[in-house]
């Protein structure tokens, strides 16, 4: 053996027990951490070293794989009141954990736990629809990274809405295409305007139907539905674009919320009305030739408009919290 290759030997050698004894310190600080509970402050103070560095160990233990961390899977079958709801409405029901009675936190905790549900759902190629909302905006950014570069994403209704970003369909698609690896198709029209004749003249121009005429090859539509007129649930909603007449009218002729800018009453009839023929919004019939429509919705201002819903024969797949699932369920057998 020549003393050129000893040399590279030792220094082999060397490099591979420097190599295990980074990922032995990796194991150590995980083990202080992970298993007897020690908090980053404390694993400092017992090392040495600092908690900005003992942050970085445990994070490069999760990436060299030292620690792999597993969670329980979701219920692959829906929960007892999801079936009772779904045989109560005629339609697929599945139920997200959570037992919060503000309607804002109903709404954002259901698009999280609803995430991983609805990416199983997400089409390899073709196009996916969705409208805005607080539910669907947190269900987007919820979503598991994925792939799927022949798919495309496009808003299905209207909406350029600074103030209230959870409005905003062009920005929530943007993001969700940004997920899942698709492309995206904007929608360059605001959601009410102010007159029936605007609205169709807008309907009919290039930029705008350059993106509408995915409507008619959607694989998948993300459904979000608003309360009725009356409720003021503490954030924004698409009912905020009426006036307290508006709200009032609205109210007066059965409307208990709206599924993708369409007016329901609580039977699943539509309400014909101008607000809605102002309205930016995939058209019913096109809707209803989607082979998958989810609607989602959260929060004690929904009860009445998921069973509205549901009634229109629209949805494939409700998805909900516990609360409003067991308060819908109810209204169904009050007989109303």
């Amino acid at each position: 053996m020549t003393d050129r290759t000893a040399a590279i030997q030792t220094v082999g050698s060397g490099a591979d027990q420097s190599a295990a004894g980074q990922r032995e310190m990796l194991r150590l600080v995980s083990e202080l951490y992970y298993v007897r509970a020690l908090g980053q402050p404390e694993i400092a103070a017992l090392t040495g070293f600092s908690v900005s560095k003992v942050s970085r160990l445990l994070a490069a233990a999760r990436s060299a794989g030292v620690v792999r961390i597993s969670v329980e899977g979701a219920p692959q079958e829906p929960a007892p009141l999801a079936r009772a709801l779904s045989t109560a409405l005629g339609v697929e029901v599945w139920v997200t954990p959570g037992h919060e009675t503000a309607p804002a936190l109903a709404a954002r905790l259901c698009g999280v736990a609803a995430a991983p549900r609805v990416a199983a759902e997400l089409p390899a190629d073709g196009a996916i629809g969705l409208t805005g909302g607080y539910t669907v905006e947190s269900l987007v950014a919820a979503l598991p990274a994925a792939s799927l570069p022949r798919t495309v994403v496009v808003p299905l209704v209207g909406g350029w809405d600074s103030s209230n970003p959870h409005l905003n369909s062009n920005e929530i698609a943007r993001r969700m295409a940004e997920r899942v690896g698709a492309s995206v198709r904007m929608l360059h029209a605001p959601g009410l305007l102010d007159d029936e004749a605007t609205t169709a003249a807008l309907l009919a121009d290039s930029a705008v139907t350059a993106t509408t005429r995915f409507w008619g090859e959607l694989r998948l539509a993300l459904v979000g539905m608003s309360g009725a007129p009356r409720h003021t649930p503490g954030y924004g909603t698409v009912m905020d674009r009426l006036d307290d007449a508006g709200r009032s009218r609205l109210t007066a002729r059965g409307a208990v919320g709206d599924v993708a800018g369409h007016l329901v009453r609580l039977d699943g009839s539509f309400l014909a009305d101008e607000w809605e023929r102002r309205t930016i919004s995939i058209p019913i019939e096109t809707l209803r030739k989607v082979p998958r429509v989810i609607g989602i919705a959260a929060g004690s201002n929904k009860v009445e408009t998921i069973v509205a819903g549901a009634r229109t024969g629209l949805l494939h797949l409700l998805i909900t919290d516990e609360p409003t699932a067991a308060a819908a369920l109810a209204l169904v057998e009050s007989g109303r």
